[in-house]
């Protein structure tokens, strides 16, 4: 009887072991395709981060590229506009400059004799300028201008004159300012073609 309890035993033993160890084999299989399925997982959640931060990249270097652009362009206009207007400042004092008594004194005696005799005229300067003028014009023509022309100071005028008909509101601007404007104009077109090539 012992050799039958010891078939008994060796035959338990070797089908438990068989089960154990096809137990262990479907467990090891499963734990396999289940570190498979994790690690394919892994590698597809790598690649996905991989393809954005390539994507986020592209996107900041395009950004970067565009916002580069756009800095250079306003500091292309900024400069533009910061060189005509010193351009416009030297225009505006270089005309200042030429504005003087005299060439304003010739300038207001061709005005009266294109007026005609009967015309009577204003004509509004500076504080600075007003005694000098009238020195000029009293010196340099007859009476009748006197009686034709009258002379006041004007703070509106900073250099030059404007002048009008006695007893209207309208003048014929020859300021430093509208001079200065009137010319800027000619100028600055030529001026932005040079700068834009």
């Amino acid at each position: 009887m012992d050799v039958k309890l010891d078939k008994l035993i060796d035959k338990i033993k070797s089908e438990g072991i068989q089960q154990a160890e096809q137990e262990s084999g479907h467990i090891l299989q499963k734990a396999k395709k289940e570190a498979d399925q994790i690690i394919a997982a892994a590698k597809k959640e790598a690649e996905t981060i991989i393809t954005r931060a390539k994507e986020e990249a592209e996107k900041l270097q395009i950004s970067g590229k565009s916002a580069l652009k756009q800095a250079e362009r306003d500091a292309v206009l900024v400069t533009k506009e910061k060189l005509i207007k010193v351009l416009d400042s030297v225009l505006k004092k270089q005309v200042s400059n030429e504005l003087k008594p005299g060439l304003l004194a010739d300038l207001i005696q061709k005005m009266v004799d294109h007026a005609g005799d009967d015309a009577k005229l204003k004509v509004l300067v500076n504080q600075q300028d007003i005694k000098e003028l009238e020195k000029l014009l009293l010196a340099s023509t007859n009476k009748a201008l006197v009686d034709t022309v009258e002379i006041k100071a004007d703070r509106g005028v900073s250099k030059g004159f404007r002048i009008g008909k006695k007893g209207e509101n309208v003048y014929y601007d020859f300021t430093d300012d509208s001079i200065a404007e009137f010319l800027r104009e000619f100028l600055n077109p030529s001026i932005k073609n040079m700068l834009s090539e």
